[in-house]
């Protein structure tokens, strides 16, 4: 779910306290995504912002969301029965971005 939910090969979250999190703009959109979980996203642009299991006081947030996604350094890969067998990012060579308007 996570790779249709970000639309990328993977999703990089990182885990809050519900009560720590002060969403600020528009509201995020949540929607029901199993039988155990929500996710939600925002309405205006559909970038993915949240996700929360039912049951528990956590929330883990899109790390691309974030304002400083730099400040947050991921600790562990979950669901690797689901990695693609595709090469890390680290090892394939870099490009920059080239935007073209």
């Amino acid at each position: 779910m996570c790779r249709r939910w970000t639309g990328a090969a993977f999703a990089t979250l990182v885990w809050f306290g519900r009560s720590e999190i002060i969403w600020q703009g528009e509201t995020a959109t949540p929607f029901r995504s199993s039988p155990i979980a929500m996710r939600s996203h925002c309405a205006l642009c559909g970038t993915a912002l949240a996700l929360t299991y039912d049951g528990r006081e956590d929330i883990a947030l899109a790390a691309g969301s974030l304002d400083d996604p730099a400040r947050v350094t991921p600790t562990h890969n979950y669901g690797v029965e689901g990695k693609l067998p595709w090469p890390d990012p680290a090892t394939l060579p870099g490009k920059p971005t080239r935007e073209r308007w």
